[in-house]
């Protein structure tokens, strides 16, 4: 009977081992792999063949990482974690792993888990930010005209009273006109919710958009910028409208000095990513394959703002009206795209854009 016991117990731990999305992997002490369980085999797109004996320093796109926390963890006998190691290449659409490893006996043999983080779960929130972003439309239109009319009357009143004040008295008008003037952009912006959302779609280069963009930033907010492209030239037309997108890379660019200082870094980035599906307002999944990355060296995304930098009236800055990425997310949610964020490893917040391209259209 206890023999049957030992049995079962150990046939339970392995069925809870293969049942955990996650790669777990038993390092020897020489840092070889002597066996993998769950998903490993899924999560780094190798067989067990060629992973059984081989140095852990196969394991596709955390070599770099992996031997040090191995190394740690056996040198001073304890668990260790390394959160947020980036995945270089990607596999897929996984581009950061969680690590965790663990002493195994007393031999030096390490239990190595590895969280894939893939880019899927920062899509599922895309709804949320669409009804977000929508959230807004009926409050602007009732805005648009219960505001407006009142403010043009504010500032001709404003007006007319400076050209009978004397000089030290006329500032105050002038802040009135200031502050009218401030409140019809916000409105403004605002408006801009309730637009008709009819924009004509079309076959669109992205790096016509993104070098426009860059010189709009380069001769105005951006001037004392660095900015980084590192552009993949052979991209296709992604599918969009030209002008929203580039309202669209315009307030990410700006959000991203401006968090960062005048004298910001920014490496700006263009690739073809294979794996990136999502699920269309018809049930059917699109891929969605040319992303745009911004990565800028300022403090990042606070994290009780992560999840919510897309909600309109939510920001991050002082005086900040959180309307921006709120317009972003909706103008490219409309173009069947997403958009995410996220801290990056080395510093600094990264916004990502997924795009269609325009021959998946029907």
């Amino acid at each position: 009977m206890e023999n049957k016991g030992i049995d079962q117990s150990t046939e339970l731990a392995c069925n809870v081992l293969h049942s955990l999305y996650q790669a777990v992997i038993l390092v020897s002490p020489d840092n070889h792999i002597v066996d993998v369980f769950a998903h490993t085999e899924a999560v780094f797109e190798q067989s067990r063949e060629s992973l059984i004996s081989a140095p852990v320093t196969v394991l596709r796109g955390i070599d770099h990482a992996v031997v040090d926390l191995i190394e740690r963890s056996r040198r001073e006998f304890t668990p260790l974690n390394s959160y947020d190691v980036t995945c270089v290449p990607p596999i897929a659409d996984i581009e950061l792993m969680d690590l965790h490893a663990l002493p195994y006996g007393d031999d030096g043999a390490i239990l190595l888990s590895v969280q894939p983080r893939r880019i899927t779960a920062f899509l599922e929130k895309k709804d949320e930010m669409e009804a977000a972003a929508r959230s807004v439309s009926g409050l602007a239109s009732m805005l648009a005209h219960e505001i407006k009319n009142p403010l043009s009357g504010i500032r001709g009143a404003a007006q007319l009273m400076g050209r009978a004040l004397d000089d030290k008295n006329v500032r105050l008008t002038e802040l009135i006109c200031k502050e009218v003037d401030r409140i019809k952009s916000l409105v403004d912006e605002l408006e801009t919710f309730s637009n008709p959302t009819e924009k004509v779609m079309d076959a669109v280069n992205i790096h016509e958009v993104l070098d426009h963009v860059l010189n709009l930033a380069l001769a105005g907010f951006g001037a004392k910028a660095v900015i980084r492209p590192r552009f993949d030239p052979s991209l296709p037309p992604v599918y969009g409208n030209f002008d929203r997108l580039i309202q669209v890379f315009l307030n990410l660019i700006k959000n991203a000095i401006e968090a960062a200082g005048p004298e910001a870094e920014l490496t700006i980035t263009t690739a073809y990513r294979h794996g990136i599906w999502l699920k269309g307002v018809d049930g059917k999944r699109v891929r969605l394959p040319v992303e745009i990355s911004i990565h800028d060296n300022g403090p990042g995304i606070a994290e009780d703002l992560k999840s919510h930098i897309f909600d309109p009236f939510v920001s991050g800055k002082a005086g900040g009206t959180g309307l921006g990425l709120a317009l972003v997310a909706r103008f490219v949610s409309e173009m069947g795209g997403t958009v995410t964020c996220d801290n990056h490893p080395k510093g600094g917040a990264l916004f990502k854009v997924q795009l269609m391209l325009h021959e998946d259209i029907p």
